[in-house]
C-alpha cells in the first residue's frame, strides 16, 4: 500500500533521513521507532507530501507527488504529532476530518454524520460534542484529534505519537481500537511510537531509525529475537502475561 524505495531527506545542509526502504501492507501495522531526531516525524511529512525528498514514495504504486490533494486525502489520514486547539466545538472539529469526501461548500450528509458519530463513540469523546475543543484537557484533545482522523476513513493512516497525553488505560484501548480497524477493514498504519511495548503488543513489523538511517525492518517476532531491543533501548525481555511479552 505505501512504499519507500530509497528515501533521503536534506533540510539546508543537513542531511535527516537516508536511503529509507520499507513497505506498508495492507492489514498491518508498522510502529516507527527511534530516538529523538531519528526522523520518523519527517518521513511521515514526506509521506504526506509535506517535505522534498529523494527517491521515491508510492501509495498504491502510484508516485505520492503524482496524487491531487484531495485524492491523496481520501486515501491516507496523517494525524500529526502536535494540533492547534481550534475555538470550535468538538463534535465540529472532528467533522473536519469528512471534507475529502464532500464536494465544496457542500453540507455533511447523513452518511458523514454517521461517520463522524462512529468515530467519536470509539473514541470516547461523544459526550464531549457540544464543547469547544480549548475546553479539553490533553488527552480529551488528543482523543478528539484521534476521532477526526478515524472519520476521515482512509486506507492508510500515518500517526506521529498519538497516544500523547493519554493514559495507560485510554493508550491501550486506541491501540486496541486501531488493531481491530486494521485488520477488519483491511487498513494500513504507519504509527510514530515512543513505548517500546506498546510497540511489541500492537504492531505487526517495526521500522527502527538511527541517526536518519534505517538500521531495522521487519516482524515484531524477529525484532524480539534480535539484539536490537537491548542494544537501542536498553531493555530486557520479560513474559508477563499469555499474550504480549514486555519490556522494562
Amino acid at each position: 500500500m505505501l512504499e519507500f524505495k530509497n528515501v533521503s531527506v536534506t533540510l539546508g545542509k543537513k542531511t535527516i533521513l537516508s536511503d529509507i526502504s520499507f513497505s506498508v501492507s495492507e492489514g498491518r501495522i508498522v510502529a516507527l521507532l527511534g530516538r529523538n531526531g531519528s526522523g520518523k516525524t519527517t518521513l511521515l511529512r514526506a509521506a504526506c507530501g509535506d517535505v522534498r525528498f529523494g527517491g521515491g514514495i508510492y501509495l498504491d504504486k502510484e508516485p505520492i507527488g503524482a496524487l491531487a490533494p484531495r485524492t491523496r486525502a481520501l486515501r491516507m489520514a496523517y494525524l500529526p504529532q502536535r494540533l492547534a486547539a481550534p475555538a470550535m466545538r468538538v463534535i465540529d472539529m472532528v467533522s473536519l476530518g469528512r471534507l475529502p469526501h464532500i464536494p465544496p461548500l457542500s453540507r455533511l450528509g447523513a452518511t458523514d454524520r454517521d461517520a463522524v458519530l462512529r468515530a467519536m463513540e470509539a473514541t470516547d469523546v461523544l459526550p464531549l460534542a457540544e464543547r469547544t475543543v480549548r475546553e479539553l484537557s490533553g488527552g480529551e484533545r488528543q482523543r478528539a484529534h484521534l476521532a477526526m482522523a478515524l472519520c476521515q476513513e482512509a486506507p492508510l493512516l500515518l500517526l506521529d505519537e498519538p497516544t500523547t497525553y493519554l493514559d495507560t488505560d485510554a493508550r491501550r484501548g486506541f491501540l486496541a481500537l486501531l488493531s481491530r480497524l486494521v485488520r477488519e477493514e483491511k487498513k494500513a498504519a504507519l504509527c510514530v511510537l515512543h513505548d517500546l511495548n506498546d510497540a511489541i503488543r500492537m504492531a505487526d513489523d517495526i521500522a527502527l531509525l538511527e541517526n536518519g538511517r534505517l538500521v531495522f525492518f521487519g516482524s515484531t517476532s524477529a525484532f524480539i529475537d534480535s539484539s536490537l531491543a537491548k542494544t537501542h533501548f536498553g531493555l530486557t525481555a520479560h513474559a508477563t502475561d499469555d499474550e504480549f511479552p514486555f519490556y522494562y
